[in-house]
């Protein structure tokens, strides 16, 4: 079947201004004629219902769709399930400072304060009341949000420092933090390749599927999953672990419930078990996690090798009773307690959408194959710091741009994936890339002279602002 090509007003006026001439007795057509403007007109017709149909062909293309085309693309593929990340709105946090001390003074909620960046002015709005305390001269921190979404609300601390909506008492304000969790808009190039990664994952079990499929992971609070990476162990087959990072480095959270108040996970077994269930999962497997039966310690074992009395799987929750201690399972009316911590938040909803959950099949089908243990675990984190000298240029507001590099240098650092390498000329490259900047010149990185800091597969490298010092 013949492939279809565009064809151009030149070629197709050219074959009607040739098929007129051979099927009538005209010797020629000139421009200025009549035929001919008819024949040129319809040529231009012709032309634009082609332009139509080849930019039809490139909208139902993934790989040539763009903006909202690609979105409709994604829904066709597999509907309701990958869709654009959306712009984030900053927030963070700001105080309020008066000159004196006496009485309380309210800062309404709605308060806009604004900072200024490259471009201008960006603004912020305070989305609870708060207030400077009698006897005090500054408020307590009060929850702020950009007004714009996307990251150009990532400003660095103390930079949100006017007051747009005037208070009567209040004099300066700032915000003590950086804002970094502001995110444009996913753009094309990175919408579409995860459209193709998610496709390539509908096979599951494979590295590529995992990977994917964790990556999806989200709160209703606007976290989610942003880094995730499988790490095979080498000397026990069908065993992985699923490092994930929400860019923060500080993605573990975990609940102690059931420390010094068991689980009660059976309350009289009917004799022969020899499988159950913690009710959490999946259990933080620091040491802490111990097993009682008829109110009778038992040794703990391990997660990947037989135990002495039962083996314990972190990721799932799944205690079995080895048949060594226990060669009929469980007797009649056994009690069986268990103490442990459990990962919360996105680890929790990472594991469940690896291992799948049965009472919803549709929205959690699991992604690990059969014989597979999958652990999904925070990544080590690897504080990084920095001391380097910098020469702004002449005109420039040296506070401003040693803030705005303080800022290029998180944006770099802090997104990196769990197991890459800090590059310092990328730093450099950063650094320099700040408008206003001149010279650029580390003399330690992380406690060290400034070489590249290697990463292993399960840390992740991470810096806080206050850890980049510029003199």
């Amino acid at each position: 079947m013949p492939l279809f090509r565009a064809r151009n007003r030149v070629e197709i006026l050219r074959d009607m201004v040739a098929r007129v001439i051979a099927r009538s007795t005209l010797a020629g057509l000139t421009r200025n004629s009549v035929v001919y403007h008819i024949l040129a007109a319809a040529a231009d017709e012709d032309a634009e219902t082609y332009f139509q149909l080849a930019r039809l062909r490139d909208l139902f293309s993934i790989d040539r769709a763009t903006g909202s085309d690609l979105d409709e693309r994604a829904r066709e593929i597999q509907p309701a399930v990958v869709t654009r990340n959306l712009a984030l709105y900053a927030n963070g946090v700001q105080t309020f400072s008066r000159p004196g001390t006496a009485g309380v003074l309210a800062i309404p909620a709605g308060t806009i304060v604004s900072g200024n960046d490259v471009k201008g002015s960006v603004k912020y709005r305070t989305t609870a009341a708060g207030s400077i305390p009698n006897l005090a001269t500054t408020s307590a921190p009060i929850p702020i949000v950009a007004l714009e979404a996307g990251a150009r609300g990532n400003l660095a601390a103390n930079q949100i420092t006017q007051i747009v909506s005037r208070i009567a008492g209040v004099t300066s304000t700032t915000n003590p933090t950086a804002l970094t969790n502001g995110r444009d808009r996913e753009p094309d190039a990175d919408f579409r390749a995860r459209l193709k990664a998610f496709v390539r994952s509908l096979a599951r079990g494979t590295i590529t599927a995992i990977q994917n499929a964790v990556k999806g992971a989200r709160l209703p609070d606007g976290s989610k999953v942003v880094f995730a990476k499988v790490v095979e162990d080498a000397f026990t087959p069908g065993v992985i672990r699923i490092f994930i990072d929400d860019s923060t480095g500080s993605i573990e959270t975990f609940d102690s419930l059931y420390i010094g108040a068991p689980d009660a996970i059976l309350a009289a077994a009917l004799g022969g078990e020899r499988r159950v269930f913690t009710t959490q999962r999946p259990i933080r497997d620091d040491g802490s996690f111990s097993l009682e039966v008829n109110a009778v310690p038992q040794v703990r074992g391990t997660v990947d090798a037989p135990g002495i009395d039962y083996i314990l799987n972190p990721a799932t929750g799944q205690i079995t009773f080895t048949t060594s201690n226990y060669p009929t399972g469980l007797a009649i009316g056994d009690l069986v307690e268990a103490e442990y911590r459990f990962y919360t938040r996105l680890i929790q909803e990472a594991q469940r959408i690896v291992d799948g959950d049965p009472a919803l099949p549709l929205a959690y089908p699991g992604f690990r194959a059969a014989g597979v243990r999958a652990t999904v675990l925070p990544p080590q984190t690897v504080a990084q710091s920095i001391v380097a000298g910098i020469v702004v240029a002449d005109d420039y507001d040296t506070i401003l741009v040693a803030q705005n590099v303080v800022t290029a240098i998180q944006r770099y650092i802090n997104g990196l994936d769990i197991g890459e390498d800090v590059i310092v000329a990328q730093i450099i490259e950063d650094a320099m890339a700040v408008e206003g900047m001149r010279d650029f010149l580390i003399s330690d990185l992380s406690g060290a002279p400034p070489v590249n800091q290697v990463i292993l597969d399960e840390q992740v490298a991470r810096i806080a602002a206050a850890s980049i010092t510029l003199v």
